[in-house]
Formats: C-alpha cells, structure tokens, sequence
C-alpha cells in the first residue's frame, strides 16, 4: 500500500503540507464518486488527523457519503457517524459550550457549511472549511453536535451495555426516545377516548331516549363526534409512528447485521451456508411486520382492558368480578400454551430449513443422482422430510384450533354472565338502560384485546425467536474488536515465517503437517502438489483467513496472532483462484485495491498486465456483463500489484488461461517482482515454478519439503 494509515500522510519537510492538507488532498482526488466540496474533504482530513491517526485511508473513503445534493455539513456529520463518532446534540447556545463537549460540529441551518469546534485546556477554537481558525462570535447560527468516539458512548457498544445490562436491541430501540414518546401519548389518548365514549353514549341514550331531551342532543352529539374525530386522529398517527419506527429499525437492523456479517472472522464464515447468511439480514422482517399488523395495536390497548376493568369494578361490582375471571382465563390459557406453541416454532423453523437445505443440494447433484439411478431413493427421502414437517406444522395448526376456541368460548361465557350480572344488579338497584349500556360496552373493551392477543401467539413466538437470533448474531465478537486490541501492523516488505504448521481437516485427519518456511523480501516461493493438500491453506493462512490446527506464522517478525487482520488483508496483494469482478466500473474495482493509487501508478500496472488503453470509467461490471476468463486473471494481477505491497499472493492460475497467453504475462511479473517483491504462488507448472527460488512440496499423508526448482522432480 502506499499510505496504509492517516499518520503516514504527514510530510516531515519543512514547510511542507500538514498531514491535514495531505489527507484532504487524497481524498479529494480518490473520491471520484463525490462531487467537488473542498471544505468537506478539509474538515474530514482535520477530524481524522486529530482524533483518528491509525485509521487506514481506506476506512476514511468508504464513509465519504454519495449523495451530492447533501450540504457540507450534512455530509460531514453523516461521513463523522460512519466512522464510528457517537453524535449528540448540544441543546444549548455556542456560549455554554464547554472544552469538555468538544469535538464539536457547528451546522448551519440550511446544512451546506460547517465548523469544526475544538478544545484547548481552558479555551475552544473553531475551524472552518479551509482549516482557518475563527472567532466564535463570527460563526452564523446552527445546530451544535458533540461528537464522541470513546466505545462506553456508543449505547449499542459492548462496554455501554454492560453496565445498562440490554440486549442489543432494546438499547436501539432506547435510542429512538421521541419515536417512543409520541407512541406512548398517542396510545394514552386513545386509552382515554375508548374509555369515555362508552360514558358518553350512556348519556346520550339517558338523555335523548329516556328523558327526551332534545337541548342536550346536539351537545352530545358534538361530543361523540369530538372522540370518534380524536380517536381516528390518534390512531392515524400512532399508525404512521408505527410504521416509520418499522422501517427505520429494519434499515438500522439490516444494515448493522450485513456490517456484523463482514466483520466476523473469516474462519467462521466460510463454514455458514450462503442461504443461513442471508437470512440473517431479513431475520427482523418478522419483528418489523408485526410493529405495522393490527397485532401492534391490539397489544398496545391493552391499558384498554385494565382501565376498562377498573372501571366496571367501579359501576358494577359483580360484572366486574366475571370479567377479572375472564382475564384469569385469558391469561392461563395463553401462558399454557406458549411454551408448546415456542417448542412446535423452533421445530417448525428446523424442519423448514433442512428441508431447504434438501431442496438445493436435490438442484445441485441432480445430475449425479440420475447417473446412478437414485431417483425414486432421494424422493423418499424428500418425502419423509416433507412428512416431518407437515406433522409438526398440524400439531401447530391444531394448537391454535384449541386456542381459538377455548378463547371464543372465554368471550362467550363471559358476555353472557356479565350480562346475567348486568340484570341481577339492575333489577336490586333499579339501575336505567344507560347504565347497562355503558357496562356492556366497557366490557366489550376489556375483553376485545385478551382474545386477539391469545390469537395472535403464533406471532408473537416468531417475533421472540427473531429477536433474540438478532441479539445473539449482534453479541458474536468481529475481528474489528479484537483489531482494536493488536497491535498496529508494520509495514509489509515481503518477510513471513511459518513454524511447524499443521492443519487438520473435519475428520481430524492432518492436511499439513510440520511445514516449516522462510519466505524473504524478494522471494519467489512456489507452491505444489496435488488436489486436496493445503496448496490454497498456506496462502489462506497468511493472509489471517484461516488458522493453524498447530504452529505459528509470522509477517514481518510479529506473530499472527498479534496482528490485526483486517489490516493485514488489505495491506497483502491476493489473487484467488476464481477472481471476479465486483459490480461498479472498473475503475472502482481498482480504487478497492489502492484508492489513493496516482494516474500514473494505474497506468504502468496495467501495461505491465496488457491492458493499457482501457475505458476504467466506461466499462461497468453488472450481473450480465460478459468478460474473459484470461481478461478476469489479468485484472486481478493488476489489482494485486497496485496495492503496493511487499506481499503478493497468487492461487493456481487455470491451463486455459495460461495457454491464452498469460503465460508470458506472469513470466515477465516475475522476472520484476524478484528481488523487489515475495511473490508466493501456486502451480502445477514446471515452467512457472523453474521461476521461483524456491518451491514448496505438497504430498499427500507425508511432511511438506522445501526444495529448489531443479530438485522438483526428486521432492516429489
């Protein structure tokens, strides 16, 4: 790499740019997505400068926003947020500022400028978007938002919930506290208005039915339309609260749980099936549909029932005692069957996926069961894993009939003694019809949400197994936390070690074992053997993807253990076996491998490959997009020498594509690279390996040997 962190921008000479305006200056001439905004690219090479010296220049692009109608301001404090700054608002004047709240970002109103606000010991200065320093009463009016990078701000962070003791969601969700407010007072006012309209039709029916009194009518009736306008207002808006709370958490969720995806380690990912791994970005659809069902409102009138009990307790005790044995029986009935119900779910979901699992390897060996004649064997057994799913999908089935019923027969026998109730206790106390009318309808209230919350059980386990794989997934430990605690990687001139390197396969049987080599800035190494004997295992462990059974691999003197390996990766020139393109033009493909790359660093390396001349910024890489196999190999080989490593490492190049001529290619790279760069490859090729200065034999069930090229054919 030519620059791997924002410390080794800074240029010692004197007079010389600042480290800041070398920043500002990478960025701005990388970003070649990003419209023109010097003050931006400024204020976010002073930010990174500042408080980020470590951070790779690479991490600093991938936050830069791609959205141009954004102000600078907008831009910077979103750029500021995807670098892992924890953003809160300073609600005060710029005058009760303390040194203690900065760093700081000054927002204007309209979003378009920005300030950067520092502190001394006793003193804050602010910097504008061509680094000058300015007085804070010269500075327009805006929004101030103290930014903080310590993990114990982040309430998502590990450190912060440790000591709030939440789970990964719910302190999300705690962060959404005036989404959360506004659902609360909307659902007490329709609390309130469901409460009083039963009220209010009681006194519409005893004034107007009873008395005849025609003066109070249109009093009334303005009244009840006042609560049925509010109650529709309010639930409109909690509907729209609700909504905007769903979509929102899913963007959050989806998004936080891909990033989590990319940071495991990468020996626990290449064991996940592709189909498991993606479902865990769409695992809280079941979470965010039930916050937009009717369902979420049911839950939510649940205060309904209560004051509605309370109520009826209050007008007519013995009504009020049948509904509190109503709600006895909801609620036995629900907890009975919610552990069932969490049981038959879990093994619903198992069946579920096995049975996809059975579907795609059926589509992937199709060709191999019907060249042995194995048709009629694999649909029985398709079929007997259709049969378990089926039988644990009735039991479910018949578990909810259950509860329907025995839910409908709570609502039925408790209407009808309430309204037995209702007649004993106004025939005692001569109470009017408008009385037991309000009773009735009270009662309707109070039983209404306990049978549809005992209907909706299904839903509720789906949502409860949702919620805590998300907190279990979010809870696993990336290689970004234990980057944090390495130490920083050297720089990469080409010198690694491996120690008595054993790898065991599943069945415990060892694939390497004792591999003993020293590889030499400079040196070609070749690698050789037959299928099945670690040939793509040394490169993998070199680059931190995998790890040794047994033994120990070095870069650069420092054990790999020591190293953070996310760095380590992008600072290593790789080539996998099956090199591909990722969408986006050419160019971009090239800015993953060096952003910073100069015009002319691009130039030479792709007429070192036999690719000079070529449209980057016009050739687009789609799903459709036609490419050769030999154009691919060449491509990558130019991504690997464009990172500027001291490393490179290279899996077995396809006969096809070296015949195609990119045999000479490959000769002449190495040729240059000896000396300058290691260059560790895999081959079956006598040709190419006569090349390196050494070659390393693979043998199968025997110890590896390092041999020079002339003594190949002895070694193996």
């Amino acid at each position: 790499m030519q620059t791997t962190t924002v410390s080794n921008t800074a240029l010692t000479s004197s007079g010389g740019p600042t480290p800041a305006s070398s920043l500002a200056t990478m960025l701005s001439r990388s970003a070649h997505g990003a419209d023109h905004d010097p003050a931006f690219f400024n204020l976010l090479a002073l930010l990174c400068t500042r408080f980020m010296p470590n951070v790779q220049i690479k991490d600093v692009l991938g936050t830069v926003p791609r959205n141009h109608h954004r102000g600078t301001g907008q831009r910077l404090l979103a750029a500021a947020m995807n670098l892992g700054f924890t953003v809160r608002e300073h609600k005060f004047s710029l005058d009760q500022l303390r040194p203690w709240d900065c760093p700081a970002l000054l927002i204007t109103q309209d979003g378009q400028e920005a300030f950067l606000l520092l502190s001394t010991e006793s003193t804050i200065s602010a910097l504008d978007g061509e680094g000058k320093e300015r007085d804070l009463e010269t500075l327009p009016k805006g929004k101030i938002r103290k930014l903080q990078l310590e993990p114990a701000a982040n309430p998502l962070s590990p450190e912060s919930r440790k000591h709030t003791g939440y789970s990964w969601l719910r302190a999300l969700v705690s962060s959404f506290g005036s989404m959360r407010w506004i659902v609360m007072a909307t659902t007490l006012a329709v609390v309130i208005v469901t409460i009083a309209q039963p009220f209010v039709i009681s006194a519409f029916y005893r004034s107007v039915f009873t008395r005849g009194d025609e003066l109070a009518m249109p009093w009334l009736l303005t009244l009840l339309m006042v609560l049925v306008v509010t109650m529709w207002g309010m639930l409109a808006l909690r509907s729209h609260a609700l909504a905007w709370f769903a979509a929102r958490l899913n963007y959050v969720v989806g998004c936080a749980t891909f990033d989590k995806m990319m940071h495991l380690p990468a020996f626990l990912t290449q064991r996940l099936d592709a189909k498991d791994q993606s479902s865990r970005v769409r695992s809280f659809e079941n979470v965010s549909d039930f916050l937009t069902s009717p369902l979420a409102a049911i839950l939510l009138d649940l205060p309904v029932s209560v004051l509605g009990l309370i109520a009826v307790l209050w007008m007519m005790p013995p009504a009020g005692i049948v509904l509190v044995g109503a709600g006895l029986c909801y609620g036995g009935l629900f907890f009975f069957c919610d552990r069932r119900m969490g049981v038959l779910t879990s093994m619903l979901a198992d069946q579920a996926t096995e049975l996809q699992h059975v579907m795609v390897e059926t589509f992937e060996k199709r060709d191999l069961i019907r060249e042995c004649g194995l048709q009629h064997r694999w649909a029985d057994l398709q079929q007997r894993r259709i049969e378990r799913a089926q039988i644990v999908q009735y039991a479910m089935s018949r578990l909810m009939a259950i509860v329907e019923g025995m839910a409908s027969f709570f609502f039925a026998v408790a209407f009808i003694l309430v309204i037995g109730a209702v007649a004993l206790w106004s025939v005692k106390y001569e109470l009017g019809p408008a009385e037991l009318l309000g009773v009735v309808l009270l009662t309707s209230s109070v039983l209404a949400p306990m049978h549809a919350l005992c209907l909706a059980l299904p839903r509720f386990e789906q949502c409860g197994k949702s919620v805590e794989q998300i907190n279990a997934f979010m809870d696993l430990e990336t290689e970004a936390v234990t980057d944090v605690q390495r130490r920083r990687l050297p720089q990469i001139q080409g010198n690694a070690t491996m120690r008595n390197i054993t790898m065991r396969i599943g069945n415990g049987r060892p694939m390497l074992f004792g591999l003993d080599l020293d590889i030499n800035a400079g040196d070609l190494i070749g690698i050789h053997g037959s299928a099945g004997t670690g040939k793509s295992t040394i490169l993998h462990l070199l680059q931190g993807l995998t790890q040794p059974s047994f033994g120990v691999v070095q870069i650069e003197g420092v054990d790999m253990e020591q190293l953070p390996v996310r760095t380590l990766r992008s600072a290593i020139g790789y080539i996998p076996q099956n090199p591909s393109l990722l969408p986006g033009t050419l160019r971009d493909n090239l800015d993953m491998a060096n952003p910073v790359a100069s015009p002319a660093d691009i130039e030479r390396v792709l007429a070192a490959v036999g690719l000079q001349n070529i449209a980057l910024d016009d050739i687009h890489i789609t799903e459709n997009t036609q490419l050769s196999e030999g154009f691919i190999w060449r491509f990558a080989l130019a991504q690997a020498l464009l990172s500027g490593s001291g490393l490179i490492l290279i899996d077995e190049i396809p006969n096809a594509v070296v015949n195609a001529g990119f045999d000479k290619i490959f000769h002449n790279v190495l040729r240059s690279a000896k000396g300058r760069v290691s260059v560790v490859f895999v081959s079956g090729r006598s040709d190419l390996l006569a090349l390196a200065d050494r070659v390393v034999v693979l043998r199968q069930g025997r110890a590896p040997v390092v041999t020079s090229p002339d003594a190949l054919a002895d070694a193996a």
